[in-house]
């Protein structure tokens, strides 16, 4: 293929573009205009048409910078421009600036904030009392807190996922799946991903499953959990993989 400005010959036409917008600094035409047919450039090759046609572009558009219109303001009577791509003109913007009533004195003013704590894990936060008054249960920190607190009083037939066939976790589990996160250095004890790459608490896994026991309770030892990442936890739960002993990677 031949350049059009140097006669220089190239295999490809993607190559032919490189050279021409390289060397010569002006990128080679990849759109034709549906209207009048003229090719033209554009960078992301999506344009339909060029700067002539483009119903959206130039004088074509209500906010062009030549498409301004006058009107008189009916509060004071003084003229005013305004683009006709907005609401007609009724007002100058001094006239709404100081009409009483239509615009707040300071949007920037804070919102009073009241103390509460975080059922959870008792921080102290600062928030709406709107955003206090629709948490029946209080506000939390996140969604490790709320979790925590659901393991520790939503439990038996008061769990959405509650069967009599399924084990009840008991209180003793929020307290054991903390102290083995912390044991843990809350990381992946299979691949070693760490809570701040994950973006959330590692998982804590039964090693011998909480169904095998009798009594639940038995089953929250330090001894017998670990944590995992969502991804290993998985593995582990369908015997992909075996889990390891608890405070070994």
């Amino acid at each position: 293929m031949e350049c059009p400005t140097c006669d220089r010959r190239l295999s490809t036409q993607a190559g032919l573009r490189q050279h021409h917008t390289k060397v010569h600094g002006n990128p080679l035409p990849n759109r034709t205009c549906s209207d009048c047919g003229s090719e033209f450039y554009d960078p992301n090759s999506r344009r339909t048409y060029c700067e002539d046609c483009d119903p959206n572009a130039g004088s074509n558009n209500g906010n062009w910078s030549d498409a301004l219109e006058t009107s008189d303001c009916t509060e004071c009577g003084e003229q005013f421009e305004y683009y006709p791509s907005n609401r007609d003109g009724v007002y100058c913007s001094r006239c709404i600036q100081e009409c009483d009533g239509l615009l707040p004195d300071n949007p920037a003013d804070k919102i009073e904030r009241v103390r509460t704590d975080c059922p959870a894990c008792g921080t102290t936060r600062h928030v709406l009392q709107s955003r206090l008054d629709r948490r029946k249960r209080g506000v939390f920190c996140d969604m490790d807190c709320y979790g925590d607190w659901l393991s520790a009083h939503i439990v038996g037939s008061d769990h959405h996922q509650w069967s009599a066939s399924e084990p009840t976790y008991n209180r003793g589990w929020w307290t054991i799946r903390r102290a083995a996160r912390v044991r843990d250095d809350h990381r992946c004890q299979i691949c070693g991903v760490t809570k701040s790459e994950l973006g959330r608490h590692p998982d804590v896994h039964h090693i011998q499953p909480v169904r095998s026991f009798e009594d639940p309770r038995e089953a929250h030892r330090l001894d017998n959990v670990i944590a995992l990442c969502r991804s290993c936890h998985r593995k582990v739960e369908s015997e992909s993989i075996p889990a390891p002993s608890p405070g070994n990677e």
